[in-house]
């Protein structure tokens, strides 16, 4: 099977579970301050976080990382 074969079939339901992930998790990290533009890869392609007065403009993966990172408790609430 080539690489291409598993990007068609896989790719598209792992971008859309990627996405609802995220969405949860910027749900889950309100509390701790962090605020997440989830409309904002449909229209700039990146995610653009804020936390403590910063903007971060992050790619999926990161915004997953650092939403995460965030959940475990490695950020502390304001």
């Amino acid at each position: 099977m080539s690489m291409s074969t598993i990007d068609q079939s896989v790719m598209p339901a792992f971008e859309k579970w990627m996405a609802e992930q995220i969405n949860q998790l910027s749900v889950d990290t309100l509390s701790l301050g962090v605020l997440t533009c989830t409309a904002c890869p449909k229209v700039l392609g990146d995610y653009i976080i804020e936390y403590k007065g910063a903007s971060m403009r992050l790619s999926t993966e990161k915004t997953y990382a650092f939403l995460q990172y965030a959940k475990a408790g490695e950020l502390k609430a304001p």
